[in-house]
C-alpha cells in the first residue's frame, strides 16, 4: 500500500490531492474518475505509514533476534 499525491490543475485551479492505493493505476483511476480532464505537474509515491511501522517492527524483532543468538553463543 502506498501513499500517493499529485499537485493537479483541473482547468481552474492547482491542488495538492492525497490517497492511499495498491498501485499507480488506481490512483489514476480516481482522478480519472474525480476530475475527468487534468494535468499532473507533480506526483510522489511513498509507503503509508502503516507499511512503515510494519517495516520498523519487523527491524526490531530481527534485532532482538540477533542479539539473543549472540548472547547464547555467548554462554556456549
Amino acid at each position: 500500500m502506498f501513499t500517493f499525491s499529485a499537485l493537479i490543475y483541473d482547468g481552474y485551479k492547482q491542488q495538492l490531492v492525497k490517497g492511499d492505493y495498491e498501485d499507480k493505476t488506481q490512483f489514476d483511476a480516481f482522478l480519472n474518475a474525480k476530475f475527468g480532464v487534468y494535468v499532473c505537474m507533480w506526483t510522489a509515491k511513498e509507503p503509508t505509514q502503516k507499511v512503515i511501522d510494519a517495516m520498523l517492527h519487523a527491524s526490531l524483532i530481527a534485532k532482538n533476534t540477533a542479539s539473543e543468538n549472540q548472547t547464547l553463543r555467548a554462554k556456549y
